[in-house]
């Protein structure tokens, strides 16, 4: 059965972890300014088909929802 309850009592699957694993020992900036992140971005835009929007990474749940629920409040 899949669990939607949280997204922390779950392992990765196997292709997350064999992702993870080649970048292990790589040294990356933290806070999305890395590469794998402007890559994620990229391929964000690409799937939108929008070039002309910001795409930023929130590191966690309750900082995306004050940020998200602030937004459409404004």
């Amino acid at each position: 059965m899949i669990s939607f309850m949280n997204d922390y009592s779950e392992g990765a699957h196997p292709r997350v972890l064999e992702l993870l694993m080649k970048s292990n020992l790589e040294q990356n900036i933290g806070y999305g300014e890395d590469v794998h992140s402007e890559k994620a971005r990229e391929y964000i835009k690409k799937k939108l088909q929008r070039e002309d929007v910001d795409i930023h990474f929130i590191p966690a749940g309750t900082q995306t929802n004050l940020l998200v629920i602030s937004s459409f409040l404004r």
